[in-house]
């Protein structure tokens, strides 16, 4: 009877997304859509590449929080890399978060052939940080307008590209 517990218990997990183990404090309030991006500087993600001021980002434009060891993250990013080649007119930006395998996360960036520009956030200062709620999970995805403002966040496991794409279609106005 154990492993079949067991395997209930993956399965939950891997149709649920990925828990970050992180545990927050702070009141669990919902956010008020749209808000400007937070001043936040994020390093590059593995290179010596400029960092991002997240203030600055003006859209349209999809952030994707993702790790490693995020089984939905790692099905999605090769998804995410059709949207940014696609005519849709959106930029993609991924954030590796919360996520301490470095190597690992290296890795899956070349084996996905991921060209988007990602950075990181090891210390999880985006967990709870207005607009950003308290991370429960992974993936993420918050759509960003013109205006540089988060019109739109949600924990979500994309499963293709007309997914994302009718997604940026109604929150961003935007597809090809």
């Amino acid at each position: 009877m154990r492993p079949y517990a067991a395997a209930l218990a993956a399965a939950a997990l891997l149709l649920t997304g990925c828990d970050s183990g992180a545990v927050d404090e702070r009141p669990d309030e919902e956010q008020t859509l749209p808000q400007p991006l937070p001043e936040l500087t994020l390093d590059a993600f593995g290179s010596d590449a400029e960092p991002l001021q997240l203030a600055d980002v003006r859209g349209p434009a999809v952030i994707n929080l993702w790790a490693s060891w995020c089984g939905p993250c790692r099905k999605e990013m090769p998804i995410l890399e059709e949207l940014q080649q696609s005519d849709a007119g959106v930029e993609v930006i991924g954030v590796d978060f919360q996520d301490a395998r470095t190597a690992e996360a290296q890795e899956l960036v070349e084996r996905t052939g991921v060209t988007y520009p990602l950075y990181e956030d090891y210390e999880g200062e985006l967990n709870g940080l207005a607009p950003f709620p308290a991370m429960r999970g992974l993936p993420f995805l918050a759509f960003v307008d013109e205006e540089g403002r988060v019109v739109h966040q949600e924990f979500v496991i994309i499963d293709d590209l007309a997914e994302i794409e009718g997604l940026v279609q109604e929150h961003l106005g935007v597809g090809a």
